[in-house]
């Protein structure tokens, strides 16, 4: 038995994801991460009995309103994990700290809980929003794009980092345009995008609409005529399958990359490509060092019951990181630097995100407003 672990305890873990509905694919990869955490874990994560609730909160604040009364007041779960869609964390979290139960957000982010709304019971284990937008207006500033376009999905995460994005690019935006998660035919917004002649188009789309949109993208002509820049959740192994060649080329930044040479990464890698034949994504990625950082803190001899214990340890533990050195912030806002990549084809012709640049992590600007002690 793992040191402070006991028989009689046990982990009562929620994972909340978009396991159906539009952003399907970006739950269900989700929940490749959980389970090789919990693989390597023998599903004892911390040494204690683990016990998994799923909840499909189908990409729809509504339906998640439903899904974290189910795990709070029926399941009475110690941890909530997941959370794969910014506007469903907006539903939960409250619901969530008023049960006392422990928030770890693995791939969503708003800056409202790294300021005026944090919470010592919220842990946002992934990103914030911003960073990506951020870096990459600073990244296409520097490569000497002067006329940007933006396309991307009309939803919190989006105008999060679109308005970052415009935060530091020095260029010209020429154009934004924002869809709804639904839509999947892009050819008028294109015909757009070709009639203000940018020299660079910034996209942001995932799940269905991010195997759409390059395919489109690429038929249409311009990809040969405008580069294409993303964030990681539209450049992945897992999308690539249905973009085809029309993937190949986008440069995203990723707050993490397969090629990361720490010995937990190249474990975690090795442990997901023996059982799926391909790279994880970030949404596995998170999801798994999520539980990395659970584990740690539960092995510090804390009864998950005991919440102030476990807040604590979460907050002050070192855990072997797949990203390599991160630390959470006064605001428990995983501080991490950024990876730019292309996805490139190897020397076998098997898809891969080539790492081409880094930035350091960007000022946290909302820390200054979160009154946490």
């Amino acid at each position: 038995m793992a040191a402070g672990a006991s028989s009689a305890q046990t982990l009562k873990l929620g994972f909340m994801a978009p396991m159906s509905g539009p952003s399907a694919s970006a739950g269900q990869e989700m929940k490749r991460g959980l389970d090789a955490a919990l693989e390597k874990f023998n599903n004892r994560i911390g040494g204690l009995e683990t016990r998994v609730v799923i909840a499909d909160d189908k990409g729809l604040p509504d339906a998640a309103a439903q899904e974290i009364a189910r795990l709070v007041e029926r399941e009475r779960i110690d941890v909530l994990s997941g959370l794969g869609l910014t506007n469903v964390m907006l539903a939960v979290t409250d619901p969530a700290v008023k049960a006392d139960v422990i928030v770890l957000a693995s791939h969503a982010g708003t800056g409202s809980y790294a300021g005026k709304d944090c919470h010592p019971n919220i842990f946002l284990t992934g990103f914030l929003n911003d960073i990506f937008g951020i870096t990459m207006g600073t990244w296409l500033t520097k490569r000497g794009v002067k006329r940007l376009y933006i396309m991307g999905l009309d939803f919190q995460a989006g105008w999060d980092i679109y308005d970052s994005l415009q935060s530091t690019y020095k260029g010209q935006v020429v154009g934004k345009t924002l869809t709804p998660f639904t839509q999947v035919d892009f050819a008028a917004e294109l015909a757009q995008v070709r009639a203000a002649k940018p020299d660079g188009l910034f996209a942001f789309y995932f799940g269905a609409s991010g195997v759409a949109f390059p395919k489109q993208y690429a038929q249409s002509g311009l990809k040969d005529q405008v580069p294409l820049y993303s964030v990681m959740a539209m450049s992945n192994s897992m999308l690539i399958t249905g973009q085809g060649d029309a993937g190949i080329g986008v440069i995203s930044n990723s707050v993490w990359n397969a090629q990361v040479a720490n010995a937990s990464n190249k474990e975690f890698v090795a442990r997901f490509r023996a059982k799926h034949g391909r790279e994880p994504t970030s949404y596995s990625a998170m999801m798994y060092d999520s539980m990395l950082l659970l584990d740690a803190a539960l092995r510090t001899r804390v009864d998950p019951a005991n919440r102030a214990a476990l807040r604590k340890a979460l907050k002050t533990v070192k855990f072997p990181s797949i990203r390599g050195n991160v630390q959470f912030g006064p605001n428990q806002v995983l501080q991490q630097g950024m990876v730019f990549q292309q996805a490139v084809k190897d020397s076998k012709g098997q898809f891969m995100l080539k790492p081409l640049d880094t930035a350091s992590a960007p000022i946290d600007k909302y820390a200054k407003d979160c009154k946490m002690k």
